[in-house]
Formats: structure tokens, sequence, C-alpha cells
């Protein structure tokens, strides 16, 4: 999901729908394209900002909004600050959420509208790495509400414990209740400020894992997160993904889905490449699902710059 002062920034314009009308929201740069002096110091060096989202539902694209917001600040291990916020989404929960973060909308209508609370996450994030639990939803809501109220997207560094999780643990389930469970972490509860706690355990669980493997900075973090250990060389792109990876511009891609006989054809924003098992993907936002999806780029048949 979380930026400032850094070289490099490559922006995406995504297009959402909400209530009837479009809104353009900014993306932050691929995180591997943002490397700076600092990203190769400790991580216990650096501000970190553990943060989550509670939202009237799930999908961007039908207008739904933030509703709770939760930030905690927090360097060598001391807390430096945090806040914890309801906001008004101006628009109806779906029952389904309701069901899972407990809220009602008569709460919500009464709370202050985000715009209240976006100088404070802004501040909270600066100079600092942010960190989330299936980062890219945070991420992309986060985005909208600060493109509602014309602010840019923050593009400090991020990193997401549910990949990280998944390079390093073996678990029957990554949800982030599911592994406080099994790591006898804070119990989170879908309501954002405890979900935040349960998330800081979660990471510091990780960076001791890590640090077996030699990961301790940043740069290296953001490397692991893409399946690359210390020493390992960076991944080569296809000369067309390359470019629009250091461009920032979308691909028409053909692509032979594992779901479909026929080929597909997608309009993409390449974010980053990644290892796995099985061979390279790449991580891209799809403009038809209106969410970050993996591509093996082995199965990328054509490919054109948009």
């Amino acid at each position: 999901m979380p930026h400032s002062g850094l070289n490099c920034k490559v922006s995406a314009n995504l297009v959402l729908a909400s209530h009837g009308r479009s809104e353009r929201v900014t993306l932050a740069a691929p995180k591997h394209l943002m490397i700076q002096t600092r990203d190769r110091h400790n991580l216990h060096d650096i501000p970190l900002v553990f943060f989550d989202l509670e939202t009237t539902g799930l999908d961007l694209g039908d207008g739904h909004r933030v509703c709770e917001v939760a930030l905690l600040r927090v360097r060598g291990g001391m807390v430096e600050d945090y806040l914890g916020a309801l906001t008004r989404p101006g628009r109806r929960l779906d029952p389904q959420a309701a069901k899972v973060n407990g809220f009602n909308d008569d709460e919500l209508a009464s709370a202050q509208p985000f715009s209240a609370v976006a100088g404070r996450v802004i501040a909270l994030c600066r100079g600092a790495v942010m960190i989330a639990h299936n980062l890219p939803f945070d991420m992309a809501f986060l985005s909208a509400e600060l493109a509602r109220i014309g602010l840019p997207a923050l593009s400090s560094p991020s990193l997401d414990t549910l990949a990280l999780a998944r390079r390093l643990l073996r678990r029957s389930s990554y949800s982030l209740a599911s592994l406080a469970a099994d790591l006898r972490l804070p119990t989170p509860s879908h309501r954002a400020l405890s979900d935040v706690l349960a998330l800081r355990g979660l990471f510091t669980h990780l960076q001791l894992a890590m640090a077996e493997l030699g990961v301790v900075t940043l740069d290296d973090s953001l490397r692991l997160e893409r399946g690359l250990l210390p020493g390992m060389a960076e991944l080569g792109a296809p000369p067309l993904i390359a470019r629009a990876l250091a461009e920032g511009r979308s691909l028409v891609i053909r692509y032979r889905s594992r779901g479909s006989p026929e080929s597909i054809t997608r309009t993409i924003r390449p974010l980053y490449l990644t290892r796995e098992s099985n061979g390279i993907y790449l991580r891209a936002y799809c403009e038809l699902r209106q969410n970050v999806r993996s591509f093996v780029v082995d199965k990328i048949e054509a490919a054109e710059l948009q």
C-alpha cells in the first residue's frame, strides 16, 4: 500500500470510478527504482511507519472509501508518533465489510473527513519506510483518498509483510490474523490500530529471519521481496519491459493465461520483476482488474509501449 524527497520518481495515472465520476490517481514509482544512499542503511536506523486502513468495501472501482486510518512511526524500536482516526467515507458500508470491521454507517457519518487527517498522514510518512500487510491494497486506497483532495501519492520506499512472509515462512495461511496466531503476536481485530500493532510484531519477527540471511538494509529487503538474496544479480528484463519500467510507461501485452486456451490482451503498468521457483514474473497494475497482478514473463507473447 505509503514518501517524499526520493529520486527517480515514476508515476502512473489510473482512472477510478467513484459515484458516477472519474478520478485520476497517481501511483508511486516501482520500489526498486527508488534506491538512494539511505536504502543501504540498516533498517534499525531508518524511521518505519506501520500502517493499516479499514475501508467500506474491497473494490475501488465501485467507489469504496477509507473509513479508518492508523499509522505507527517507529525508529530503532522506539515509537516516535502515531495516528488512529475514523474518517467519514461519504457512502454506505458494504454489508460484508461491516461484518468484518464492525463499523456502522451512523458512527462513520459523524467522523471527520479524510482531508482533516491527510496532513498528519503525510507528516508521519515523511522520510520513512512504509510497511503494510498486502501493501498494494492499502496503498491504492490511500493514493485514491489523497487524489480526491488534490494531493499526490506518497512516494517513499515501502515494504509488504505479506510478500516477505511468503518468502521467509512456511504457513498454510499468510493472513495477518493467522500469522499473528501462529507467532503469538498481538491479535488483529480488523480495526486499523490493533492491526498495526500486530503488523509491527510480525515485521519484528521477519527482521530476525531476514538477518539470518544477511538481509539487514532497506535495499536488501526490497530485493528479497522480489526473490533476490544478497549477492544475487538483478533480474534482466526483455527490452520493451525494461524500457517500460525505466520510463514508467504502460504496455499492451498479449499473454497466455493458465485459465484461457486463447491468448488474452491486457493493458498493464509494469512495477517490478520477481524471481519465483517456476520462473521470472512481472508484477504490474492491470487496468482491467484495477489491481496489481503477476504475469509470467515467458508467457508474454507480444508487447507494445503506450
